[in-house]
């Protein structure tokens, strides 16, 4: 989704920070840098922030981002379940238990298990994919932090974009295994820390749905599933419900 939303965050970008509204651009919720990379060439921005609750997840973008990372050639299904084990934060961990995983799912059932005939190394495939957002994340202004959303400083004249997890889902936070605070999340919360930024900040939320008070600016019809392949993909009438309008939200005030 991120080549997709990038150009109305752009947009929204060029028509503020001329006016002295906009300093910065923060993400609460990272995750993979789908959109974030889209965003590290930000003109006049001061800091440019990537932030999740994930440790492991932190600790790779960290050990990408100063090659510090040790990129495997190959991850067999004991060194798989012996990654589960190592303490965090680990990038290691995060290498193994997001890139070796079915889905991308954090050690939700080791991928290469599943593959068939099918002639795919997930291994390779991880490795090429954090080398490619690499040199993105180099740049002086690039900053990745591990924190809650919650305990994110007042943020002051920031373009903040918040992919959190999704409400309605069958699946939720079971990719966040491991991170306790975020087994279950509170949506109301959420909402209400987004009205709270929007005083000072251009937030913009990616969601299915939201609280009245929140204003739809863009959406694209999405396919979700754990496995993204056209060859995958349900195509019968009956099955549409795989698919899904993601949404851009900002709060409209009271």
């Amino acid at each position: 989704m991120g080549k997709h939303l990038a150009p109305t965050l752009h947009d929204i970008w060029n028509e503020n920070r001329g006016h002295g509204e906009l300093n910065g651009y923060l993400e609460p919720f990272c995750g993979s840098l789908g959109v974030f990379k889209h965003m590290t060439d930000l003109p006049g921005a001061r800091t440019i922030v990537a932030n999740d609750y994930h440790p492991d997840l932190i600790a790779m973008w960290q050990a990408v981002q100063d090659d510090t990372i040790v990129y495997p050639e190959s991850i067999s299904e004991a060194e798989y379940n012996a990654a589960k084990e190592l303490p965090s934060p680990s990038a290691h961990k995060a290498f193994v238990g997001f890139g070796m995983s079915f889905g991308g799912r954090f050690f939700g059932a080791y991928s290469q298990k599943y593959l068939g005939d099918k002639k795919e190394d997930f291994c390779k495939e991880m490795r090429n994919s954090l080398q490619r957002i690499a040199p993105l994340i180099k740049k002086k202004k690039v900053k990745l932090t591990n924190k809650r959303y919650q305990d994110i400083a007042s943020p002051s004249k920031k373009l903040i974009y918040c992919d959190p997890p999704y409400q309605e889902t069958k699946y939720p936070i079971k990719y966040r295994r491991g991170v306790k605070k975020y087994d279950t999340f509170d949506n109301d919360e959420f909402w209400d820390t987004v009205r709270k930024w929007s005083k000072d900040n251009i937030v913009l939320v990616s969601e299915t749905s939201a609280p009245s008070d929140f204003t739809e600016i863009w959406s694209m019809k999405r396919y979700r599933s754990a496995a993204q392949s056209s060859k995958t993909r349900f195509h019968k009438p009956t099955e549409t419900k795989t698919h899904n309008d993601e949404k851009l939200y900002v709060y409209a005030g009271p």
